[in-house]
């Protein structure tokens, strides 16, 4: 922090020398100048860190100075001082890329404090520069499909980013994504497809928890005209619309068996018959599966081929849960700010110290896409002219956990116990959701259908 060098401009010299006295006392290097055109000068001769600006100066604004320092090096963070209560001035300098602000009078240890978190936000920036750069390849291809993309600097995405790069090119290699729900595994078979497809080639997702059991040969393989009851025009199937291209089936667990058998066979021989038709027709797709089930349990108790698991298996990726790489909350909590800021058309928001601590202990047990619904609630929730998005902005942080019973011992074998957490369970998801069945799945590493069947088995009901 010492090493860091520092332009004051305040065309008031006692404020100018008060401020430079104390940051050199502190051990910053210190410019000073009275002057837009001498701050200028030295921007272009020297490597400033920080500039501490007045708003109102002569010769031009220090939002103008700001814009045109900013041109020379967008690097050097900005801290807005002014003797003036002009709120509009202030909201528009920070529109325009000043990290903070500070009223005259002002403690001189604040201002100490104000160029502590702006290096750690330069610092922060230039990481999000790094992450970006080093997944240059993947974000471009996706910029057409995904208004948000995928963030990790984390060493557990790092290997993610690796694996996908390693089996882009394969295109007939199958690849199985697991992982908690709101994770990214839709973002990873994404960035994979377009990683070795290119573009013009088809990504087409299958969510296998909503196909009814009756209607799976039609939807995966398509069906002629006639070829049954209301079958009026012939159409395509999932893997003949994805030919060429990739094939997405989300939630592979919970696709029942009946149809894991059909599925096996088309993956073996790597064709298919409409219904009603005598005709094969050849694929040459990539297959991507995902789950947020433990497949290996599910093949134990027979709920899973094991033939397909390892069919599907020959190329196993897996997203760690957020909670296990903290390095990639403030990157994507500043994406999501920005992106959130931009789509609602408010100004962009600083993330204050206490809510931003809450943020990096959280558990989420929603991973990614609980975050993102946070950001984007928050934004919601910050008044017009606030410049913080402050820990009330982020009620979710503070909601009292629910009590769960204590785990079975050995010395309290009683197995009904296990159909009353259960339910415990489900109820304590749903209060903490506010009854939201999506994000009380997510929260129980289930899916949505697998929760409203146990809802209906413990005759629960919710409003």
């Amino acid at each position: 922090m010492s090493n860091l060098k520092v332009l004051v401009v305040d065309d008031e010299k006692g404020y100018r020398d008060e401020i430079e006295e104390y940051l050199v006392d502190s051990g910053f290097t210190v410019f000073t100048a009275g002057l837009p055109s001498a701050a200028l000068e030295i921007v272009g001769n020297e490597s400033i860190d920080i500039a501490i600006i007045d708003l109102r100066l002569p010769e031009m604004s220090g939002i103008d100075l700001m814009k045109k320092i900013r041109e020379i090096d967008e690097q050097i963070g900005v801290i807005m001082i002014s003797g003036h209560g002009d709120m509009d001035s202030v909201i528009s300098a920070m529109r325009d890329g000043a990290i903070d602000f500070f009223p005259k009078p002002f403690n001189l240890i604040d201002i100490r404090f104000a160029i502590e978190r702006t290096r750690k936000f330069i610092e922060m920036q230039s990481n999000l520069t790094e992450i970006r750069n080093t997944c240059d390849n993947l974000m471009e291809m996706m910029n057409n499909e995904s208004r948000v993309p995928i963030i990790g600097e984390s060493p557990g995405m790092k290997e993610v980013f690796r694996l996908m790069s390693q089996v882009s090119p394969n295109l007939n290699t199958d690849v199985l994504l697991t992982g908690e729900s709101g994770t990214g595994k839709e973002l990873v078979a994404r960035g994979i497809h377009y990683l070795g497809s290119g573009k013009g080639k088809v990504f087409f997702d299958v969510n296998c928890t909503a196909i009814p059991e009756n209607l799976f040969e039609s939807e995966f393989f398509g069906h002629t005209r006639n070829a049954f009851t209301g079958a009026l025009t012939e159409k395509k199937g999932c893997f003949e619309i994805a030919n060429g291209g990739t094939l997405f089936l989300d939630e592979i667990g919970d696709l029942p068996l009946a149809m894991q058998a059909k599925l096996l066979r088309v993956l073996e021989e790597r064709k298919i018959r409409r219904v009603g038709s005598n005709i094969d027709i050849p694929l040459n797709l990539r297959i991507i599966a995902s789950t947020n089930q433990d497949l290996g349990a599910m093949m134990e108790h027979k709920l899973f081929r094991e033939d397909l698991y390892y069919r599907l298996n020959r190329f196993p990726i897996n997203i760690p849960a957020l909670r296990d790489r903290k390095d990639d909350v403030i990157p994507l909590l500043e994406l999501y700010n920005w992106h959130f800021s931009t789509t609602m058309k408010k100004s962009y928001k600083h993330i204050s110290e206490k809510a931003l601590t809450k943020l990096l202990t959280y558990g989420y047990p929603g991973n990614v896409r609980e975050l993102r619904n946070m950001v984007e609630k928050a934004i919601i929730l910050s008044a017009t002219k606030s410049l913080e998005l402050t820990l009330n902005c982020f009620p979710d942080l503070d909601r009292s956990a629910c009590t769960v019973p204590e785990l079975i011992s050995p010395d309290n074998l009683d197995l009904s116990r296990l159909e009353g957490m259960e339910r415990d369970m489900i109820k304590c998801a749903m209060q903490k959701t506010g009854n939201n069945k999506t994000h009380a799945a997510a929260l129980l590493n289930i899916t949505r259908t697998s929760l409203n069947r146990r809802i209906e088995k413990h005759g629960l009901e919710f409003n």
